[in-house]
């Protein structure tokens, strides 16, 4: 992970721009609404389930931004509550960022059903665990067959409440050692559309910026 000065080059600093929040483990959703160098970062007061999250002034967090192809970490305290006009923070202007490069292919964790049609003709359900744009890791009850072996992957996908069904051709990379009763697979994907590619993308990034990454 490199350090550099705030903000590095390519870090966004747009507003409106998504800030992660971070305190404990806990990961809120915030939004860039003003920069003051030198002094201080504007974002709004996170809000889950309707709710606004309380922070006290003084309190340490750590803060995460993502320019499609970096995550930038540094840290930061609360210096100003405010609710007038609307409810934001003014954060301490961080003097180090660091850069947390992305694989050329991120994959991040998932829970999705998929359906793997093997090349003996017969179809198995599994768990898909982990996923990219060019493959995907699975948890499945029974042989999906051999490494090398052409399988074709059915499941669905979901970016911002918009649901998209997939049938992508794979080919079966390695087999893992059986886990909890399960076989554990890696395939990769094989003449991706290139509409199911940027679909897929849009779907790692957000969950990427979201702060689920594997």
């Amino acid at each position: 992970m490199v350090r550099e000065p705030f903000p590095p080059n390519g870090m966004p600093l747009q507003i409106w721009e998504r800030v992660q929040v971070c305190r404990g483990g806990a990961r809120f959703d915030a939004r860039l609404i003003g920069c003051i160098k030198g002094i201080s970062l504007l974002v709004t007061v996170p809000v889950r389930e309707g709710r606004r999250i309380d922070f006290l002034e003084g309190e340490s967090v750590e803060l995460r931004m993502f320019s499609g192809t970096d995550i930038y970490v540094f840290e930061s305290s609360i210096e100003r509550i405010c609710v007038a006009p609307v409810h934001y923070l003014h954060l301490a202007y961080p003097l180090k960022v660091k850069l947390q490069p992305l694989r050329r292919s991120p994959w991040v964790r998932v829970k999705l059903p998929a359906i793997v049609h093997c090349k003996d003709g017969s179809r198995k359900l599994v768990l898909m665990t982990n996923l990219s744009t060019e493959g995907a890791q699975f948890d499945a009850p029974a042989a999906l067959g051999e490494a090398h072996d052409p399988v074709r992957v059915s499941f669905q996908a979901e970016v911002d409440d918009m649901k998209k069904g997939f049938g992508i051709d794979a080919r079966i990379e390695h087999e893992g050692e059986a886990e909890e009763g399960m076989l554990k697979y890696g395939v990769s994907f094989r003449d991706v559309p290139e509409g199911d590619k940027i679909w897929l993308k849009c779907m790692v990034l957000q969950r990427i910026a979201a702060g689920r990454l594997f």
